[in-house]
C-alpha cells in the first residue's frame, strides 16, 4: 500500500514531469519562430498576435505580422523565465531592392 508520503511524491514528480513538458516544448517553439502552445495573452495588438504570452513560470514576447499571401508570420520570439532571455529566434528579412 502506497503510504500518503509516497503519494505526494508521485504526485510531485508527475506534475514536474508535466510542467517540464509544457516548458521544452515552448521552448522549442520559441527557438524556431512558432506561436507556442501553452501559453496565454496577456497584452496583445491586433496585429496577428503581437505581444506576451504568459506560461507557467515564464513568458514569450511575439513580433507578429499579417501578411496577405502566407497569413500570420512570426517575425521575431524571445522566451524569458525570471527576467532571463533563454531562448530567442529573429526572421531574417530578405532584400525588397528599394
Amino acid at each position: 500500500m502506497i503510504s500518503k508520503k509516497q503519494y505526494i511524491i508521485i504526485l510531485i514528480s508527475v506534475l514536474v514531469v508535466v510542467w517540464l513538458s509544457m516548458f521544452v516544448t515552448d521552448f522549442i517553439s520559441a527557438s524556431t519562430l512558432r506561436m507556442p502552445k501553452f501559453v496565454l495573452p496577456i497584452d496583445t495588438a491586433d496585429d496577428g498576435g503581437s505581444g506576451t504570452y504568459l506560461g507557467l513560470g515564464y513568458t514569450v514576447e511575439l513580433e507578429v505580422h499579417l501578411d496577405v499571401d502566407l497569413g500570420v508570420v512570426i517575425e521575431k520570439t524571445e522566451m524569458k523565465v525570471f527576467g532571463r532571455v533563454i531562448a530567442s529566434s529573429e526572421r531574417e528579412r530578405e532584400s525588397i531592392g528599394y
